[in-house]
């Protein structure tokens, strides 16, 4: 084991955890649920999260590797139950999927999917209508392309404010293929980018995974390479963003990245010291690898006991603070029928295996496992997608029953920087367990293999009740502080306009409008004062403008950010001539107007 004189100072290790402890330790417990979600038995590479009708809970995509059946998406009915769509272009769409990306790239306040096929196939782009349903866009390189495309992940690669998309080719082929990078003009095209390594170098990518390890402010990338074939140069590659929108190769001889039979990487701040660093896992009982990020672009592989001995054929790894106890935990998904495994961080650089539980003795051919709090009740929930080959295999959903520590969730959205705020950094201090501790997060366009957790942030923190201060690093460059932000909240920030919490949960769901309302006000006809009425279904900023007969406006009544609810305002119209006038409400998702008449 090499380790520098560098990560020597930042690592304290205590490797050994006995035999006693492991099968002692009491996890916390997950229950398995049996809804449509989980009675599927598709070949299941992957999984993806994101709400595509924008009623603040989490849907999912599941897609299907082989053309015997299509692809599914489950909508979340905000009761802990799924329906599974039966109609529609993205289920109706004959494919050999192996996974896909919600994000909004066309920046129009909905999650659009982009879906990656094999065998030379051409891959799907799929539109967001504005309300769950989408329409596939059939012109363009970016679906035209072919390939054997296995994986894919998104990011602002040149922080323009509009999502490029990159896709992994060649595994299981014989020599390898060149990786795909889209560039998204933000006029509904994309751009092949057709030079540097990022596009020239061949391999047998498996997945890809975004992240600025070096916080400069431009997001890099990491390719995990796992060829089928063993004469077959499988290093994995890790592309350096320059800011310039060109990358620069980092050789494993200088990042301390090995060469391996790598089937995916995770970026997480396992250590909470302020940077990313790097779970490998690799296949065919090759060992997986947790690089520690040296603060200087560099990485050390740590030991970290059964987790780095574990062997198998790892297939993925999902991140998640599951018992909200202010550090990351590593779910690890298997072939073969292996069992899966879960390690608890320890807050020191060990891990705790759990080895009981249906969720690590299911078996199965398991793939892109995800953690998503589907429930809302503040914890995250754990989705196994698994194969069907030789017997066919349920997917499972297993429900966190939580415990009593502390959490915030936090939706980001973009304004100036990307809508979905793909690449956001947030930090967040409080004292947890008596010591002043930094939690780092950023939200990602794709995690593990073909897996992408929800675009939300989730952060834990014991048993503390006030979050000292929370930071926000957009994409755009603008850094934003809040202090003493209170626990236990489902929040809202928006890029340059604030951080809010709004209403969301099962068992507040009746109180939330379902849709955007505005009301007729009431007098009607008035003098000089009247009421207007408003719904909105989710949190968003709101205009309210008056205007007379001409188009002229001539009263702003309102413009600020307002959480999911109804509200209702006094306007005045004393000093301004009797007539007819209208009001003209305005959101990030529709625009509204009512006439009314001003009588003195």
């Amino acid at each position: 084991m090499n380790i520098n004189n560098f990560a020597k100072n930042k690592i304290l290790f205590i490797v050994v955890v006995s035999f006693l402890v492991f099968n002692s330790f009491s996890a916390q417990s997950f229950t398995k649920i049996f809804d449509p979600i989980s009675s599927d038995d598709n070949y299941s590479e992957g999984t993806t999260w994101g709400d595509i009708n924008n009623d603040g809970y989490l849907d999912a995509f599941v897609p299907h590797l082989y053309t015997d059946r299509n692809n599914i998406i489950f909508v979340n009915n905000g009761n802990g139950s799924f329906t599974r769509i039966e109609t529609g272009e993205v289920v109706e769409d004959p494919g050999q999927s192996s996974g896909g990306i919600f994000a909004d790239f066309d920046n129009d306040d909905d999650l659009d999917l982009f879906v990656t096929n094999y065998f030379e196939l051409d891959n799907f782009l799929y539109l967001n209508n504005g309300d769950g349903t989408f329409k596939k866009v059939l012109n363009g390189i970016i679906v035209t392309d072919g390939g054997f495309s296995f994986g894919s992940s998104t990011a602002d690669f040149d922080n323009d404010g509009f999502l490029d998309i990159y896709v992994t080719n060649g595994p299981f082929t014989e020599n390898g293929a060149q990786n795909y990078l889209y560039r998204n003009n933000g006029n509904g095209l994309f751009i092949k980018v057709t030079q540097g390594a990022i596009v020239t170098s061949v391999g047998h990518s498996n997945s890809s995974t975004w992240c600025d390890y070096d916080n400069d402010g431009y997001i890099d990338l990491f390719v995990s390479n796992g060829g089928a074939f063993e004469t077959f140069d499988v290093r994995n590659f890790l592309y350096k963003n320059n800011g310039d929108g060109t990358f620069t190769e980092i050789s494993s001889s200088v990042s301390g990245i090995e060469d391996s039979f790598a089937s995916s990487g995770n970026w997480g701040d396992f250590d909470n010291d302020g940077d990313f660093d790097l779970f490998v896992t690799n296949y065919s009982g090759n060992d997986n690898i947790i690089y520690v990020n040296n603060g200087n672009g560099t990485f050390s592989k740590v030991d970290v006991g059964d987790m780095s001995h574990d062997g198998g054929d790892t297939v993925s790894s999902a991140l998640g603070d599951y018992d909200n106890d202010g550090d990351l935990d590593i779910y690890v998904t298997n072939d073969f029928n292996e069992n899966n495994n879960f390690y608890i961080n320890n807050g020191d650089w060990t891990f705790t295996k759990i080895i009981s539980g249906d969720f690590v003795n299911d078996g199965g051919r398991s793939n892109g496992a995800t953690w998503a709090d589907y429930d809302n009740d503040g914890d995250l929930d754990l989705f196994v997608p698994n194969g069907q080959r030789p017997q066919r295999q349920n997917n499972i959903l297993y429900r966190n029953e939580g415990n009593a520590n502390h959490w915030i969730n936090i939706k980001c959205e973009g304004l100036t920087s990307n809508r979905s705020a793909i690449g956001t950094k947030i930090k967040a201090k409080a004292i947890i367990n008596n010591t002043p501790t930094w939690q780092l997060r950023q939200i990602a366009g794709g995690t593990g293999f073909n897996a992408q957790n929800s675009l939300n942030v989730e952060f834990g923190f014991g048993g503390t009740t006030i979050i000292d201060s929370l930071i926000i690093e957009w994409p755009s460059g603008l850094n934003e502080t809040y202090v003493n932000v209170e626990v236990d909240k489902f929040y809202k920030a928006v890029e340059g306009i604030g951080l809010n919490p709004v209403l969301t949960g099962i068992k507040e769901v009746e109180e939330i409008p379902i849709e955007f309302k505005l009301s007729q006000n009431y007098p009607n006809p008035f003098n000089p004062e009247t009421i207007i009425k408003y719904e909105i279904p989710f949190a968003t900023i709101v205009v309210l403008d008056i205007y007379n007969s001409l188009g002229e406006k001539v009263k702003n009544v309102l413009s600020e950010f307002k959480n999911a609810g109804s509200y209702e305002v006094s306007v005045n119209l004393n000093g301004l001539p009797t007539g007819i006038y209208f009001y003209t409400l305005t959101t990030d998702q529709k625009t509204f107007s009512n006439k009314m008449a001003f009588v003195k």
